[in-house]
């Protein structure tokens, strides 16, 4: 098999730079120490720390950064970083991330951190509950709460239906 060189385009540019395991942190450091443009959204994800879960602070894209940089004059010191892995490559090509896809994930993500709603439910809808003592039954979805990450799910216990407030991320929609 014949590998082909990679072809480099001169030219400020967004790319996506693959990082070695869980540091995706230093090498926005580093780049960004190198002045480059970095882009590193971020996400709040529920993990579960000993037999307690608690709310993380984790990247939207593990195992990559986004950086704005011209190839040709910094690709190498970029590529050599501690902690990159290599940029993202199709074939001989490296993959080039538009300008509008990045303004679309800032908008979606303002102060870096991206808002996504966990509850894909409206009033009405059959949810499973996933966790806690009523895990495994299922409920009617009556409404997500006004600033908090809980909802509320109607579930029938002996004959009627008793209102249930619960976290968000701990349904799923039928």
């Amino acid at each position: 098999m014949i590998q082909q060189a990679l072809q480099i385009e001169p030219g400020l540019k967004w790319y996506a730079i693959q990082t070695k395991v869980n540091r995706e942190r230093d090498v926005e450091k580093r780049l960004t120490d190198l002045h480059l443009e970095v882009f590193l959204p971020w996400m709040q994800a529920r993990r579960r720390i000993g037999s307690k879960f608690h709310w993380v602070k984790v990247p939207l894209f593990p195992g990559y950064v986004f950086s704005r940089l011209d190839m040709v004059l910094s690709g190498k010191s970029a590529r050599y970083s501690p902690g990159v892995r290599d940029f993202l490559t199709f074939g001989s090509h490296i993959a080039e991330v538009g300008d509008n896809i990045i303004e679309a994930l800032r908008e979606r993500c303002p102060g870096g951190m991206a808002q996504i709603d966990p509850v894909k439910a409206k009033p009405g809808d059959t949810v499973r509950i996933n966790e806690g003592p009523f895990s495994g039954l299922e409920a009617i979805f009556e409404q997500k709460l006004k600033g908090s990450e809980r909802v509320s799910v109607l579930l029938e216990i002996l004959g009627r239906q008793t209102r249930i407030v619960l976290g968000s991320e701990t349904i799923a929609k039928v």
